[in-house]
């Protein structure tokens, strides 16, 4: 709608209703037609757009089916470039829509994109952390040093990777706390799922226990977890014997190689077995505790004798 048509609506009277009438039908027929077919079509990108991104990355990133570690590795990355290719996607069609249906609306957009040109150029000079961000967000995904799903410690925080983006990273700890962690400050990560895990079991028994006896229950009861679960466990239980010697006890050492994440759900599970198995066998796990030693009053006598 042109300024002169606009001109043309108000008379001595005021609005003239069948100008208005017109020009808006005319509006709505022309310019209006215009910015729903943008924007049907700016939606029709965005999911068809998807569709194109899920069903190219799960032909790329296919499980084997054969190797259920790789597959897991395989579905976290093939999760993190979906939801970041899909962000990508959607800013970009969003803002080509904008710029088209401002158009429509009459709004020069040579000075908006000249603006942006401004702005981009501010952005790199002044907004030096946000580019780092980005840069190093960019090699973290290409790279696949971490993924959607894996849990991991960035410096002093650690969780479950919530979401991976090119600028933060959101972590997820026990505690329902989420940790968002700029990726231009991520310098060491410590990835407890990758590939696979491994349960380090402790298990302190008393002096005075017949070491093999324990150490065959801790055996049974790892093979037997593994039996069970053969799924979580990648290679064959291991009791390494004594670790070390404490005050009061001594510390026998196993490990068990499991899927990725899985050791802590493995050692929850065989810490309770091991427990009513030493129960069952009547071997001691020992504890902090004070004795007290009662002196008979004929030999507290006794002694003040001898000291006096």
């Amino acid at each position: 709608m042109s300024f002169p048509e606009m001109d043309t609506l108000f008379t001595l009277h005021g609005v003239d209703p069948n100008k208005l009438l017109d020009l808006t039908i005319k509006w709505l027929f022309g310019p209006g037609l215009r910015i729903l077919s943008i924007l049907f079509l700016a939606w029709v990108a965005i999911r068809g757009g998807r569709v194109f991104i899920d069903r190219s990355l799960n032909l790329t990133l296919r499980d084997s089916g054969e190797n259920a570690v790789a597959d897991i590795e395989t579905i976290k990355r093939r999760n993190t470039l979906n939801a970041l290719f899909s962000t990508v996607l959607r800013v970009a069609v969003v803002i080509l829509a904008a710029l088209m249906v401002f158009r429509e609306l009459a709004f020069e957009i040579g000075p908006i994109l000249a603006s942006a040109g401004v702005v981009g150029l501010a952005l790199g000079f002044g907004a030096q952390s946000l580019v780092k961000d980005i840069i190093t967000g960019a090699f973290i995904v290409l790279e696949g040093q971490f993924s959607v799903g894996d849990v991991v410690k960035i410096g002093d925080r650690s969780g479950v990777v919530e979401s991976l983006g090119l600028r933060t990273t959101i972590l997820r700890d026990l505690e329902g706390t989420a940790h968002i962690v700029p990726n231009g400050k991520i310098e060491v990560v410590s990835v407890m799922t990758r590939d696979w895990s491994q349960l380090v079991l402790d298990v302190d028994v008393a002096y005075d226990t017949d070491l093999d006896q324990a150490v065959e229950a801790i055996q049974r009861v790892l093979n037997e977890y593994a039996q069970e679960f053969p799924s979580n466990v990648l290679g064959k239980p291991q009791v390494l014997g004594v670790e070390s010697f404490g005050d009061n006890s001594v510390k026998i050492r196993s490990t068990l190689k499991t899927a990725p994440s899985k050791q802590w759900d493995a050692g929850r599970i065989i810490r309770s077995r091991i427990k009513g198995e030493f129960d069952r066998l009547g071997i001691a796990i020992p504890f902090q505790q004070n004795v007290a030693w009662r002196i008979p009053e004929h030999q507290k006598a006794l002694n003040s004798d001898q000291a006096s």
